[in-house]
């Protein structure tokens, strides 16, 4: 079983900015504009926080809580915690009583992220106004050579923050459950790790 990490997903979508055909419907350029505007929000230069949870088929299961801004996050699930400053990114792993320092860049070239990579071009786009949000359905091309066979992504109206991501990666899909969804507002120093409250934890480097 494929035990993905939700950083490591959404990392895998920052490709090129979307963009609108003219051959689209009116319809379907409403969708990706939606969808656009919600995984701008991951990214921004303001910064946002949320809980999550993730189940894969009911096999694997994983909740905590992320916080983005630019090409920095944190994040604290399981007995684990992560802070990356954008240069360098330190896990903590409270069973094992270490903490290791990886190169945030690496994740991008990790092979089983390529099954994430996301193409904007590869897919159909449409939304279909539901009693909790709008609905915005990415479906693979005909003939498309991507993983990412179906996205389905239920968005709050008016700010278009995500509420839920439905990804189907074969045959499996893999459901993301958002909630506490609030940008802005972060300061760069919890991106850092703060060394002094565990000087007593030994130091792995990884890079």
């Amino acid at each position: 079983m494929l035990k993905f990490k939700l950083l490591a997903v959404l990392t895998a979508f920052l490709v090129a900015p979307l963009t609108a055909s003219a051959q689209e419907n009116s319809n379907a350029r409403q969708a990706k504009h939606m969808f656009t505007t919600a995984y701008n929000h991951f990214y921004g230069k303001k910064g946002v926080t949320f809980s999550y949870k993730i189940d894969i088929l009911h096999l694997y299961k994983e909740e905590g809580q992320a916080w983005y801004k630019g090409d920095k996050s944190k994040s604290v699930y399981k007995n684990t915690r992560m802070w990356s400053n954008g240069k360098e990114k330190y896990i903590l792993r409270e069973k094992k009583g270490i903490v290791e320092i990886h190169d945030p860049k690496v994740n991008k070239k990790d092979e089983k992220l390529q099954m994430f990579k996301f193409e904007p071009d590869s897919y159909n786009y449409s939304v279909k106004k539901e009693e909790d949000g709008y609905m915005v359905t990415l479906t693979a091309k005909p003939n498309a050579k991507v993983k990412m066979k179906k996205i389905m992504a239920l968005l709050t109206p008016g700010t278009y923050y995500p509420k839920k991501l439905r990804i189907k990666v074969s045959i499996f899909w893999a459901t993301i459950t958002f909630a506490n969804f609030q940008a802005g507002g972060l300061d760069d120093s919890i991106f850092e790790f703060p060394r002094k409250e565990y000087s007593n934890v030994r130091i792995v480097d990884e890079r």
